[in-house]
């Protein structure tokens, strides 16, 4: 009777975990609106179309006649590899944690007699599946194109994403259990969600570093260059390329994979269902002890309301740890552009024309986020709205406070900047402010009451306000980039940016006079 009371509860719970993994699913592509969701599949199927054409163009020449495995074959298979596990392993470290912290339903399953164990193993299966589903739709186009050309020996690549995604999933449940033992609970969720930002965005990052530092550009394609390869790169018969002999379809390399990544798979699974009910019990009593603890040793301080609301914005971004791998991310993806500079120090060339566009796309989603966090994602809206404030006043704080924190984030770019080009370094600060107000504006008119757990969501609320400051910051990009470079085309995108806020202005939901 124990053997099938504990069959039964993972079928419900693996029944569970379905379909929570379809609902987050629809309400990030539609909100969970039926016809938004017909839209979503129809948008997506006609992408994943143009995808397989962009495919077939991109590896019809090697392909068609004959595929042959050289050192530059070897490496872009091998870069794909491995730039699919650390995306892998950054978004297992942020689930394992969130399982930990999420107070969605803990309460209940701990509180049932079904044993806790079995929804751990059940959850961190579903991850495992769900990073595979996801990285192979992104890939299968390139993959099922491969296999029409040149055979199926390619359809091995499905089999080494699913390894890739059993050894990330592992892995990240390790490292989540290993900053448990080491710093705490108190601080593993912090310091869980800075290291998952750090391993998503290393990978890309280390290899335009080594392109600016190799080439001096930021492409990180240059590292494909054959003669570079031919002198860096190890022989075609490394073992060194072992992922891209298995993606290529070599039996023995992917049973190899596959064994490997069940192993650790296994290791993982086993490790953190068994301290499972230890650690969430543990995490979920943080918030409340710490927060007693503190409100005793903290003096009272008096602020104007306008420094009032600043500082509070302030401090609820900067305790808020899961929006880090959020923010830190767009933060860690301006040290290229850094480096760039470094590089660049002392020369002629106008360097100011290839950082401006990169800081200003980075500042300007940056800003976008931060600024639905701070006026959609407000945690009190009628606490905040029965105050002795005005209006105004709630909103120019809000405002404030993310434009304080771009600011902190810029100034040191563009210092190091002006000692190459001061006119390039003020073009690129002002550039850059303007999309980072662009950004606040489009928030501003599509503002919408929601919650701050919905962050990796807020693109769902309103397409219009997603596209519209995609655009405009392009527009900012790309003049900024002109006006570095002295150009009268930078005229164009500004005219641009121009019709982009007044059409954002003129569709934004209309309000009444109280909001």
């Amino acid at each position: 009777m124990s053997q099938l009371a504990a069959h039964s509860a993972l079928l419900r719970f693996s029944r569970h975990e379905l379909r929570l993994a379809w609902r987050d699913w629809a309400w990030m592509f539609s909100g969970w609106r039926n016809t938004s969701l017909r839209r979503a599949l129809i948008g997506m199927s006609l992408f994943y179309a143009i995808m397989h054409l962009i495919a077939y163009a991109v590896l019809s020449p090697r392909l068609t006649e004959g595929f042959v495995l050289d050192q530059a074959a070897l490496a872009m298979l091998s870069v794909t590899v491995v730039l699919s596990f650390t995306m892998m392993l950054s978004q297992a470290m942020e689930s394992v944690t969130r399982a930990f912290y999420a107070r969605d339903d803990l309460d209940l399953i701990l509180s049932s007699p079904a044993p806790s164990r079995d929804l751990f193993l059940v959850r961190i299966g579903m991850m495992a599946l769900t990073s595979w589903g996801m990285s192979a739709l992104v890939i299968s186009p390139f993959l099922n194109i491969a296999v029409a050309l040149g055979g199926a020996r390619w359809l091995a690549g499905y089999a080494v994403l699913l390894a890739v995604s059993l050894t990330a999933t592992g892995a990240g449940v390790l490292i989540t259990l290993a900053l448990f033992g080491t710093i705490g609970a108190q601080r593993t969720r912090l310091a869980a969600q800075i290291l998952a930002a750090v391993v998503g965005a290393a990978f890309l990052i280390g290899m335009q570093v080594v392109a600016i530092l190799s080439f001096g550009s930021m492409s990180r394609f240059s590292l494909f260059d054959p003669a570079f390869l031919a002198i860096h790169a190890p022989a075609a018969g490394s073992a060194w390329w072992f992922p891209a002999h298995a993606v290529a379809g070599q039996s023995s390399a992917v049973l190899v994979l596959l064994a490997a990544s069940a192993m650790i798979f296994a290791v993982g699974a086993w490790r953190g269902s068994v301290q499972f009910r230890r650690l969430v019990v543990s995490a979920l009593g943080i918030t409340e002890k710490t927060s007693r603890g503190r409100a005793t040793e903290r003096a009272f301080r008096g602020y104007a309301p306008l420094g009032a609301l600043v500082h509070k914005e302030l401090k609820l971004i900067a305790r808020d740890p899961w929006l880090v791998s959020q923010t830190l991310m767009q933060v860690l993806y301006l040290i290229p552009p850094a480096v760039m500079l470094w590089v660049s120090f002392g020369e002629k060339t106008e360097i100011s024309v290839i950082v401006a566009p990169v800081v200003v796309m980075a500042v300007g989603q940056l800003a976008g986020g931060l600024a639905w966090l701070t006026i959609s994602g407000e945690d009190a809206p009628d606490l905040i709205a029965t105050a002795p404030v005005s209006a105004f006043t709630r909103l120019w704080a809000k405002v404030l406070s993310v434009l304080m924190l771009v600011a902190a984030i810029l100034l040191p770019i563009a210092v190091c900047l002006a000692l190459l080009s001061p006119w390039g370094a003020v073009v690129t600060f002002t550039g850059a402010m303007i999309a980072a107000a662009s950004a606040i504006l489009v928030q501003l008119w599509f503002r919408a009451q929601a919650s701050r757990s919905t962050f990796r969501r807020r693109q769902v609320a309103s397409k219009a306000s997603t596209l519209a400051e995609a655009a405009a910051s392009i527009s900012c990009a790309a003049g900024t980039a002109l006006v570095a470079a002295g150009s009268p085309l930078a005229l164009f995108p500004v005219l641009l940016l121009l019709i982009v806020l007044g059409i954002a202005r003129s569709i934004r939901p209309k309000r009444n006079a109280a909001s």
